[in-house]
């Protein structure tokens, strides 16, 4: 062992018996593990020296480990939940302080200094000039890829697709960011990935989104970019709940049939039969095009003050901050999570 190796050991033992002992081990590993995966694409890598003086670090050369419960520290003391992970929540509440800098502190070599890896999941050729909803293309371009069988039939491919592609557009549940300690159960419990779908099409395209689980994001205008229309068109977004069960979906409406030109709110879909919406976990937790039947579609208002049920996105280039790391047509803007 060199000499500075053993003085970064010494570093290394002096902050071991320094640091808070909040989480056990595995959590503590865990969150390790997220913090060194993630700290480029949420952004606080950029602004360690701030980061550490906030969290009441002066050695750079500590563990991804402690690192961590220095992180579940500051959480308990802001009640959030202490989970070690430096994420987007818990960056928002730090983010001012850790932007001035008293002290420069040197980088630990678990911290990244490339762009991470992008996702497995291949980028799908776009020629947005040539279709007035891209994001069509993807949604079908990914249910003959991914979700028909050679005969023709519809397949569950099963998880993979699901959690590779769809929640990776996803960062969000609702409003705010996902309780991290919970992502897991998101990628187990795949019974709710109609909205990963919609946000994964409208990504790949380089169209606004909301980066969120929930269905009803969708509905919220300071998540992302669309204009309300008063026809119904196709590749609007539906945002829908059922009229008895209380179900929440989010789909593309694929086939305009008979519904109402300027229906100035709320439309009950039950009085129209002939329209058709493509999206994901539809049928039997597919991709499909198919008519739905005693739901209520929710009308949204857009930046305008447009109220509609139809929703047609756009690209808000000119404000673009999208961070997902999935490949996408071009840059685009989402919303105010994202800031």
């Amino acid at each position: 062992m060199t000499f500075s190796s053993i003085a970064i050991q010494q570093v290394y033992d002096v902050m071991n018996t320094s640091a808070p002992s909040i989480l056990d081990t595995g959590k503590v590993r865990a969150a390790g593990r997220y913090n060194a995966k993630h700290a480029r694409r949420i952004g606080w890598s950029h602004h360690w020296s701030g980061v550490c003086r906030v969290l009441g670090i002066t050695v750079g050369y500590l563990s991804a480990e402690d690192f961590s419960q220095y992180v579940a520290q500051f959480q308990t003391a802001k009640s959030l939940k202490p989970d070690g992970m430096l994420g987007p929540n818990t960056w928002r509440r730090m983010r001012a302080d850790a932007m001035l800098v008293l002290q420069t502190i040197a980088m630990p070599d678990w911290l990244p200094r490339k762009a991470p890896q992008k996702s497995s999941i291949k980028g799908i050729s776009v020629e947005a000039a040539n279709l007035d909803a891209p994001w069509m293309a993807i949604a079908l371009d990914e249910q003959e890829t991914h979700w028909r069988s050679h005969d023709g039939n519809e397949v569950a491919e099963g998880d993979t697709r699901v959690d590779e592609g769809y929640f990776e557009a996803c960062p969000y549940m609702g409003g705010d960011a996902w309780e991290l300690a919970e992502q897991h159960k998101r990628k187990l419990d795949n019974n709710h990935w109609c909205a990963a779908f919609v946000n994964y099409c409208l990504h790949t395209a380089g169209y606004s989104h909301t980066g969120s689980a929930g269905a009803f994001s969708f509905k919220q205008t300071k998540r992302w970019r669309f204009k309300a229309l008063s026809e119904p068109t196709r590749g609007c977004v539906i945002v829908m709940e059922h009229k008895t069960k209380g179900y929440h979906h989010v789909s593309f409406l694929d086939d305009v049939g008979n519904l109402p030109t300027d229906p100035k709110g709320d439309i009950d879909a039950s009085k129209y039969k002939s329209f058709t919406l493509l999206g994901g976990n539809q049928g039997i937790g597919t991709v499909i095009s198919k008519k739905y039947v005693n739901w209520t579609f929710y009308a949204a208002k857009d930046q305008q003050g447009n109220k509609s049920p139809y929703l047609f996105p756009i690209k808000g280039e000119d404000e673009a901050n999208c961070n997902v790391e999935l490949p996408t047509a071009g840059p685009h803007y989402c919303g105010e999570q994202w800031q």
